[in-house]
Formats: structure tokens, sequence, C-alpha cells
């Protein structure tokens, strides 16, 4: 059997970490099947309106939020396989029936039960990581699953516009895609993981169960609310790089179009955010390694750069290489404050939980940019439509003032690139235990 290193002095069997990345392949779907195909679908169903249609897309990321806060408050200890297993049956479910879908209202609902499901899963994504994964080890595992989900979103994107072409139905194949971790649930299981591990590990450990061990003995009081001060800046953040970069999908199109160029050359560009950002995944131990203390500056200045680009250059290259650049910086950034969320947690039972609040925000940043973007226009008296530079330009002076931020406060915890040692200096000492 091949292990991997998980950092606790442990090595675990490298088919369970394949197993909980697979988890990875599902929490980007939501959406994505019907994107492609909507002028299609309105061709299918000419009655259905505008609205109507953008729901499909829409409701979907909105059902997931009350779910994801749902799976961090009951998926503790030995309940996250369980949780991970409904929620993965029921994103299954939806997707085996689609294909008996035949009217728009069906689509509407069956995309709110991919939300369940999905909503369910998405932290387990995160939070089976910081189970078994410690410190460095930690980020390299999460650099994997940011890598891995986003891999899938360009992987599927492809696959439905090739098979739209042959039946709109096949499109919504990409949600059977949670059959594969199903299939591998029995290899991520705590049993499993533990006898198979080298050393085995005690089942009993916090490790697994977050039992309250001296070592991982929960917060008192003044610590707990020192750990959701540090957890808001994580989540706001996190909400303003999803929000800054989230521009790419929602306004690229226009401004390409505006530029006159095709629908191809949209696709490729768009698709260069995913391709970064699962690059930077891949890549993000080197980024640690050569940026050390300035990584997450360097990689939010890499995003705001790339926005400028896109703002202010309109050839083919330009786009490609500025839509790169956005890319890659989120990629860096967001496994980065999926760690700081672990070091945060008073203990590995409540990663999951601290996870459902982190991932809340990245999906709240996700459905509210198109509201955002609308009201910036009126304060400033222009329109998307007239001006379809002014969403990047925005966008890369936001990101400019979280630049110029970061830098006054580098050495604060949600800029920093340690976040294991900086939250340990954050929090208050654990009372000595009296020997009795």
């Amino acid at each position: 059997m091949i292990y991997t290193d998980s950092g606790n002095g442990n090595k675990i069997p490298l088919i369970s970490l394949i197993a909980i990345l697979s988890i990875s392949l599902t929490v980007n779907l939501p959406g994505l099947a019907v994107s492609p195909i909507l002028a299609k679908l309105q061709e299918i169903f000419p009655h259905t309106s505008t609205l109507e249609t953008q729901m499909l897309t829409s409701l979907p990321n909105l059902v997931i939020i009350p779910f994801i806060l749902l799976s961090g408050k009951l998926a503790k200890g030995k309940a996250q396989t369980l949780i991970l297993a409904i929620g993965l049956c029921v994103f299954a479910a939806a997707g085996i029936l689609y294909f008996f879908a035949k009217s728009m209202i069906m689509l509407i609902l069956l995309g709110c039960v991919v939300g369940v499901g999905c909503g369910l899963v998405i932290p387990l994504a995160a939070s089976m990581i910081a189970v078994y994964f410690t410190g460095r080890r930690n980020v390299w595992a999460l650099g994997l699953k940011s890598g891995t989900s986003n891999a899938a979103v360009i992987v599927a994107t492809l696959f439905v516009g090739w098979v739209a072409a042959y039946n709109w139905h096949l499109s919504f194949l990409v949600y059977l895609v949670p059959v594969i971790p199903i299939l591998l649930i029995p290899f991520m299981t705590p049993g499993y993981i533990c006898s198979h591990a080298q050393p085995p590990i005690n089942m009993t450990a916090e490790a697994v169960h977050g039992s309250k061990t001296p070592a991982t003995r929960p917060l008192p009081a003044k610590g707990h609310k020192l750990a959701l001060r540090l957890l808001a800046g994580v989540i706001a953040l996190y909400i303003i790089c999803t929000y800054a970069t989230i521009a790419v999908s929602y306004s690229l199109p226009f401004a390409m179009d505006h530029y006159g160029f095709s629908s191809g050359a949209v696709g490729i560009a768009t698709a260069m955010f995913f391709i970064s950002a699962t690059l930077a995944g891949f890549t993000l131990p080197f980024m640690i390694k050569g940026c050390k203390s300035w990584t997450i500056l360097i990689s939010i200045a890499i995003s705001a750069a790339g926005l400028l680009l896109v703002s202010l250059f309109h050839s083919m290259w330009i786009y490609i290489v500025g839509i790169f650049m956005t890319g890659y910086g989120y990629g860096i950034v967001q496994p980065i404050i999926y760690d700081k969320t672990t070091s945060i947690a008073p203990d590995k039972a409540h990663a999951n939980l601290y996870f459902s609040y982190v991932l809340t925000g990245n999906y709240i940043a996700i459905s509210c940019a198109p509201f955002f973007i609308k009201l910036m226009a009126i304060i400033f008296h222009t329109s998307t439509t007239a001006s379809p530079n002014f969403t990047f330009f925005l966008n890369a002076a936001i990101m400019g003032l979280l630049l110029i931020t970061g830098i006054l406060l580098r050495k604060k915890y949600v800029f920093s690139v340690d976040p294991v040692s900086t939250a340990a200096r954050h929090r208050p000492a654990p009372k000595p235990v009296k020997k009795s």
C-alpha cells in the first residue's frame, strides 16, 4: 500500500487522500451544466421568461448557502461520513432525474435539489483534509483540493459544450460526478484511515473525533471571541477576493463582445481563469517557499494587475494573460484561506462548522456580485453596457485598496502566510493542567 505523510507523525493511505480529494470534483458543478445551453433551453421551452432561465444558474447557488451552514452544524466527528453520503446521494439522484425533465419548472426544482446535496458536501471537502493533515502538509493538501475543484470545472465545461450539440439532456451527465466519491467513501471513513495508517491512529484521538485532549482543549470564552474575530477577518478577505475575481464570469463575455470577439474567443479567455486557478493550487507550496511572508500580498497584486490589464487593453493575448493572472492570484489565496480556517477552529471537531461560515461568505460574494456591480454603476452614473470596462476598473481598484491595506497590516493574522504559528500567537495560552 502507498502512503502519504500527514504532518501529524503518521502516514495515511494515498487512496484515502485521493478519495477525500474526489469530493472536490463536485463542489463547483451547480449551475455549470445549464450555463452553456441557456440559449438552447430558451428555444426548447419558448414560453419561459428570461428570469426563469436565469434561475437555472442562480437558484442552486442560493440554495447551497443554508445547507452549507446546516452541514457545518451537523457534520462533526463520526457524523461527517453520514452527512457526506447523504449529500452525495441527493446530488447524484438529482443528476439522474434531470434525464426525465420535460419542463422548465422541473429543471428549476432539480437545480434546488442539486443545491441541497452540494451544500451538505462543500464544507466537508475541506474539513476532512483538516482532520488528517497538519501544518505544511495541510496547506499542500488544500492546494490539491483547490486545483482538483477548478480542474473539474474545466473538464466539465468542455464536456457540456461537446455533448450539448447532440442532446441537451446529455449535458446533465456532469451531475453524475458524485458517483465517484460515493464509490470511494469506504476509503475515507475514520475506521479505514486510522486502522491502515502508519503507525495506526488511536480511534479516540482528537485528530479523528475532536475529543478534548489537553493539547486541543477548546478555548475559553475570551478565546472563542478572539477566534471568531480572526475568522471574520478571513471571511472578509475571502469575500473581497471572490467578488473581485468573479467579474471574469459575469463581465468578460459582454466586454469581449463589445470589442468584436467571437463566443469561442470568450470561452477560451474565460477558461484561462480556471486553468490558472488549477495551476495555482498545484504550485502553492513553491509559491509560499519563494514569496514567504509576502505570498498573500503578491497574489493580490497579481490579480489586481490582471484585472487592470483586461480593463486597459483589448487584444486576445492581453485578455488571456490578464485573466490568467487574475485566476492565478485567486488560486493561491483560496487554499491559504482554507488553511487559516483550520488553524482558527478551537479543535478539529469544529473545523467543519468554521469552514461552513467561510464558504457561506464565498457563495454570498458569488450571488451578490451582479447586484453590487449594478449598484456601483448607478453610484458612478455609468452603465456596464455603455462602459464594459467599468467592472474591471472597479475591481482592480478594490484589489488595489486591499493590497494597500494588506501592506499596512502584513503582520496581522489575516495577511500572514503561516496560519498555524500566527494563530498560536493570537490565542491565549491554555491553563496548565493541575496534577492530582
